[in-house]
């Protein structure tokens, strides 16, 4: 029996138990009405035991329906099949000859077993039905037949087959169009989730491209990034790295949903593979993109890779593409921004940077209380350097200088160019003295460093003079601190060069002049107490 058979069957099934046990009272009532006053004792009893055998069928369906178990009524009907076969082949019998009431039954009968059962079993019971009907007619338990009457008999017959036989086929019919609806219908519901899905990622795309070019700081929407892309493919948890394979170093890193404080995979650029940090066999790395210097890996859980169909693996290959136009826009902003600020020649901040850093510095430290320090340095002589070994030599120089400046301040000073062979240090919450003292510290340094000369031999010697100037005693805003110490400059050109001064216009406190302290070689600084 098919399924939808079973199902149309079993939505009329108190409708077909109301019919079997209203045929069997009206069976057994027409036995106590009629029955009984027939003249014949055969047919009398062959009537009582098919009406008992009806009914009992039509008892067993209630008692099976009323179980409310498993039952089907197609398992019901091929449990009272051969009751019914019997019952109505001994009815037919006892009372065929009256105009052949019990035909009807016949024909009832190989329509429900054709709507219950499948087309073969169903051939079967139609067989069964047709047989039992002419074996009635021919038991000679009523009038025999004239011989004009078989015909008749054999079309009755040809009947039952054929009632049952075509309702079979419609049934058949409606069956195959219905499976072939259901499919179409489950066909179009998967094309429908299908299209939902690839909108569902054009979405994300378009989200995810509007993001990053949206800002050129790639770490800000970076993580954001990797959200969208986990709600898109449903996945609950994820790594995310962009790694440059040039520099050994990986730029971006994100992870969500990892049972972990860091990342479950390191990249070993000896192997130039992602490695995991933790024991975890469930998880697994795809490789997006590998174009250039550019490698990025997608990782998550073993089963969640697997189950990454076509279009999950093109969203992520489209997303990685994108990642990679905002690594490369990101780096072309950073090194704009870093050049806007950078010295080329000895990669020192420059002048704007200088004058920027010095507005914030002084307004904090007016601000605050705090004492800020300035030193200006220039190189003696340098024009001797350039005219003796040429302006390549005198870079060359001026860029060691630049290196040495930066080694020998700390992380929050800030070293610039200020312009030619001028240098300055910015030294926040630092006073005189100790100004004096990251002043001295530099100028030993240049003093007893050899800078390369054409031949690219450690043999040129410069030295430099530096100016010292401190905010408040010095200077009290940004313009006298950069007079001051320009100031300190030329006063340290005037007493010999290679040492550090102080403004030469000694400060006051309180109404008297400050005697000027003297520097380890014994020469006066003019730094106020």
């Amino acid at each position: 029996m098919s399924v939808s058979r079973g199902m149309q069957l079993d939505e009329r099934g108190v409708a077909y138990l109301a019919v079997r046990v209203a045929s069997a009272v009206f069976l057994l009532a027409m036995y106590l009405w009629w029955v009984r006053s027939l003249p014949e004792d055969a047919p009398r009893r062959a009537y009582l035991i098919g009406a008992v055998l009806w009914a009992t069928a039509a008892l067993m369906s209630v008692v099976l329906r009323g179980t409310g178990g498993p039952v089907s009524t197609s398992r019901m009907l091929t449990y009272t099949m051969p009751l019914d076969l019997v019952s109505l082949g001994l009815l037919t019998a006892s009372v065929g000859q009256f105009e052949d009431p019990f035909y009807a039954f016949y024909i009832g009968g190989v329509a429900t077993y054709a709507a219950a059962f499948s087309p073969r079993k169903a051939w079967v019971c139609t067989g069964l039905m047709t047989a039992s009907y002419l074996g009635a007619h021919l038991s000679g338990l009523h009038v025999p037949l004239e011989p004009e009457a078989y015909a008749f008999l054999i079309l009755k017959a040809g009947m039952i087959l054929l009632v049952g036989g075509m309702f079979g086929l419609v049934l058949e019919r409606q069956q195959r169009q219905g499976e072939s609806l259901l499919g179409e219908t489950r066909e179009v519901a998967a094309l429908n989730e299908q299209l939902e899905r690839s909108m569902a990622e054009m979405r994300a795309i378009s989200e995810i491209s509007e993001l990053v070019h949206s800002t050129l700081e790639f770490d800000n929407v970076g993580p954001l990034v990797l959200d969208i892309v986990l709600k898109a493919l449903g996945i609950p948890a994820a790594s995310l790295f962009i790694i440059d394979k040039a520099k050994q170093e990986t730029l971006f890193s994100a992870s969500r949903g990892v049972p972990s404080q860091t990342s479950p995979y390191t990249y070993d650029f000896s192997t130039a593979e992602v490695e995991k940090t933790h024991t975890d066999d469930h998880f697994a790395c795809l490789e997006l993109l590998d174009h250039g210097d550019i490698l990025i890996v997608f990782c998550a859980e073993a089963d969640a890779i697997d189950a990454l169909d076509r279009d999950d693996r093109l969203l992520l290959q489209a997303v990685a593409s994108e990642l990679a136009v905002a690594v490369e826009n990101s780096r072309l902003y950073k090194l704009t921004k870093r050049l806007a600020i950078t010295d080329e020649l000895t990669d020192l901040h420059n002048y704007r940077y200088l004058q920027q850093r010095l507005d914030d510095e002084v307004s904090r430290a007016r601000r605050y209380g705090k004492t800020l320090s300035f030193l200006m340095l220039d190189v003696d002589d340098f024009k001797h350097v350039n005219d003796e070994h040429g302006h390549l030599v005198g870079d060359g120089v001026l860029a060691g200088l630049g290196r040495i400046l930066k080694q020998s301040v700390r992380e929050v000073d800030v070293v610039a160019r200020y312009g030619g062979e001028e240098f300055s240090v910015l030294l926040p919450e630092t006073d005189a003295a100790g100004a004096f003292i990251v002043a001295e510290k530099i100028r030993e340094a240049v003093s007893l460093h050899k800078f390369p000369d054409e031949e690219g031999e450690p043999t040129i010697h410069v030295t430099v003079s530096v100016g010292l100037a401190n905010l408040p005693v010095h200077a009290d805003d940004k313009e006298s601190l950069l007079k001051a110490a320009d100031d300190a400059v030329y006063h340290a050109k005037e007493t010999g060069k290679d040492r550090v001064r102080a403004p030469r216009i000694r400060l006051t406190r309180l109404g008297r002049a400050t005697t000027p302290p003297r520097d380890p070689q014994g020469q006066e600084r003019e730094v106020s107490t």
